[in-house]
């Protein structure tokens, strides 16, 4: 899975660059849990450059959201849109995930 990820304040951002599915998702779960070891900062995944999603994605995303939750950490999405926004909206992890248009929108309620 072709992935970037950089730093702002005391957040990671993990930018998604290809389709998060079962192809891909082996790919980036070795990223997630150090993120998840790492025991620093709020995660932010940024999904506006992401193709589709599966539900081998989704399973990742709440594989990592419960593992955050479990340490006082929070999980963000930024800039879902099209078919992962449908998905994540039909199987209500919207609800779970906080959504957010940019990293601006992000800091600013934080």
């Amino acid at each position: 899975m072709d992935y970037s990820t950089y730093q702002s304040n005391d957040c990671h951002v993990v930018e998604l660059h290809d389709d998060f599915d079962s192809g891909t998702v082996n790919d980036i779960k070795g990223y997630f849990e150090g993120l998840i070891e790492d025991g620093a900062g709020d995660v932010l995944i940024d999904m506006s450059e992401m193709g589709e999603i599966d539900s081998s994605g989704v399973g990742a995303l709440v594989f990592l959201y419960k593992r955050l939750r479990m340490n006082s950490r929070n999980l963000g999405l930024l800039g879902v849109n099209g078919q992962a926004d449908e998905l994540l909206t039909m199987l209500r992890i919207s609800q779970a995930i906080k959504q957010y248009e940019s990293i601006e929108e992000y800091l600013g309620k934080h």
